[in-house]
């Protein structure tokens, strides 16, 4: 009758410490899953050609409506004229494109901008064309870490995730001579989230 009682106690301990264990391996999946960059596909170059199109065509309403994340929106990255330090925006939408298209064949390769301020001859990209790739900077949670020490709750939660993913797990697209967009899968639909506009600038 004990060792009945006794077996009965040990299974009972396995079952409830199974459950607890299986409880908490769900909880890591839920809680402490990695952001990662999902990989290049048929459908996600078709998505950039179409936005290529769109360039073209200056077709500014469409790219908002379709490419614009409403709730995130657009940042963009830029040198301040007054405080020369590197800065940025968010916005609902973008305001100006430029309908300069040089080539819709996307490469999947870097490139580079050359400030070459004593020779124009190393002036400018070293190639031309579109190019896609994983070159993302960290521009905004530098920003966000410079200013956390002036001011420590000016950003919310929720904003401080959204650079994480943008940061994280994005594109760089570069149409040179026009445009140097982050593109983000968001929700299962890729957005255009941050306008590189320091790449190009070659300002002291």
């Amino acid at each position: 009758m004990f060792k009945n009682i006794l077996l009965l106690f040990m299974v009972l301990i396995f079952i409830v410490g199974c459950s607890v264990n299986q409880v908490n391996v769900n909880n890591l999946s839920k809680e402490d899953k990695k952001v990662e960059r999902e990989a290049i596909s048929k459908e996600f170059l078709d998505e950039i050609s179409y936005m290529l199109f769109l360039l073209k065509n200056n077709d500014l309403p469409t790219l908002n409506s379709k490419y614009i994340n409403p709730k995130i929106g657009v940042y963009e990255v830029f040198k301040s004229d007054i405080s020369n330090k590197i800065v940025f925006r968010r916005s609902i939408q973008i305001t100006e494109i430029n309908d300069i298209i040089e080539d819709f064949n996307i490469k999947q390769e870097t490139v580079d901008f050359n400030c070459s301020p004593n020779d124009d001859a190393y002036y400018g990209w070293n190639k031309e064309g579109t190019f896609l790739s994983v070159n993302i900077k960290p521009y905004l949670s530098q920003i966000i870490e410079q200013e956390h020490k002036i001011l420590p709750n000016k950003y919310k939660e929720n904003e401080l995730k959204n650079v994480e993913l943008i940061e994280k797990t994005s594109y760089e697209l570069i149409v040179t001579n026009n445009v140097i967009f982050y593109l983000t899968k968001i929700d299962g639909r890729w957005y255009i989230t941050l306008i590189d506009n320091l790449k190009t600038d070659c300002s002291q």
